[in-house]
């Protein structure tokens, strides 16, 4: 096999653990359907491999110090796979299942009594497959996996008092503009996972819509007593208006995630900085970039009386990915600005502004304006927050959306 591609894989696992003292000791499971080809010869058009699921069973063992793990796992798996051959001569096709090794190592960490996330890297070698063709070719099937997951364990671990102290006004006080204040904080120490649709509206030569639901989850990880560290990914769910046909393609876009480190006792300037990166997880070529990006990020807020004011920003260069694909310079910048009223309700105004740096200077900014409204609530016993706000680009290049309709749910998890 001549190279490949980084695409999207999404499934289940299970697993069972034993701990003795600081020394953890498990097995696991897991299944994933995948979404991905990769090129079988120099170019797709003369051949592909196309994987179909992916199955693995593994021990692991690791070390345990507070609510982290690292381990490392040994096991094997097993791939289906499609492939095509085209090319002068000959022409076929067939399916394979096919078993290998697996070793990995990942990084766990328990954010709350039952409940874990963990992002791990695994490595999948796999025997070559011989197509029955004259001259017969060898396609390659080894993977390398770069997996985040978030796992319920019926047995808990610490108790839930054993978190790290917020940084905002606790949440036990059952005040609706405390803990309002902590979900408009992009790093507050808060488990949330919002969901934001954004309907783009007039997208491409057929003005059709554009509809992208990002899935949020935000996990603070506590590092030591003075510094948090807050994962906040971002998985795009996309259906994208083809540039060519009066049509949408859907599936999901490149991955984004940012880790912020910030003080766990901040003034009354609260911030956060570090890294992002986005991986080529889409599962079409029209709906990412192709490329791996990296940068840096950050985000600076205050919260005065009722006011929760700030501006989270990064910027992200190519480093890697399909070389084929054009190279990527862009920055982002949210400012938010949020009024906390009475009864859980609040005024907001989150706008995206973005700039390609590599388009030509009249088409690089695209700067919308707008607000909405929302409320915390409950349903049941669960906390969410949900609302609803436009926005009209007066500034954007030449064919994308002019106005944005930006619904927003988010489910929260404040300490007991």
């Amino acid at each position: 096999m001549y190279g490949g591609l980084s695409e999207f894989i999404g499934g289940i696992q299970a697993g069972y653990n034993f701990q003795a003292g600081h020394i953890l000791f498990g097995v696991e499971g897991e299944f994933d359907g995948a979404t991905f080809a990769h090129p079988a010869l120099p170019t797709p058009t003369l051949g592909s491999v196309r994987q179909n699921w992916i199955g693995t069973v593994a021990g692991r063992v690791g070390l345990v110090a507070d609510r982290w793990l690292v381990y490392a796992k040994f096991g094997g798996g097993w791939v289906n796979s499609n492939a095509i051959l085209n090319f002068p001569g000959v022409s076929w096709s067939g399916s394979n299942t096919s078993s290998g090794w697996l070793a990995g190592a990942g990084l766990e960490y328990g954010f709350k009594s039952n409940w874990t996330v963990r992002l791990e890297y695994d490595y999948l070698g796999l025997a070559n497959w011989t197509s029955s063709t004259v001259p017969s070719i060898s396609l390659n099937r080894d993977l390398q996996m770069v997996k985040a997951g978030i796992n319920y364990k019926f047995v808990s671990g610490l108790p839930d008092s054993a978190a790290p102290t917020r940084t905002a006004s606790p949440a036990h006080t059952a005040d609706h503009e405390d803990l309002a204040k902590q979900s408009q904080n992009p790093i507050a120490d808060l488990v949330s996972l919002p969901f934001q649709s954004n309907t783009n509206f007039n997208a491409g030569p057929f003005n059709r819509a554009q509809e992208v639901l990002n899935i949020q989850p935000v996990v603070p990880l506590r590092i030591n007593a003075d510094w948090n560290m807050i994962s906040r990914t971002i998985i795009p769910v996309i259906s994208q208006p083809s540039p060519i046909f009066d049509s949408n393609t859907n599936g999901i876009g490149d991955i984004t995630q940012s880790l912020f480190f910030s003080p766990a006792h901040p003034g009354a300037l609260i911030w956060g900085a570090g890294p992002v990166f986005t991986i080529p997880s889409a599962t079409d070529p029209i709906l990412g970039t192709g490329r791996v990006l990296l940068g840096p990020t950050a985000v600076f807020l205050t919260t005065p009386g009722h006011w929760v004011i700030g501006v989270l920003l990064n910027n992200q260069w190519s480093v890697g990915g399909n070389p084929l694909r054009p190279p990527v310079n862009t920055f982002l910048a949210q400012p938010f600005v949020n009024y906390n009223l009475a009864g859980g309700w609040y005024l907001t105004s989150s706008p995206i502004i973005t700039a390609d740096w590599l388009a030509p200077s009249g088409q690089r900014w695209t700067v919308p304006i707008g607000g909405g409204f929302g409320r915390i609530f409950k349903i049941g016993d669960q906390p969410v927050s949900a609302s609803i706000a436009g926005y009209y680009n007066v500034a954007r290049p030449t064919g994308t959306p002019d106005w944005q309709l930006r619904t927003f749910f988010s489910l929260l998890f404040p300490e007991k």
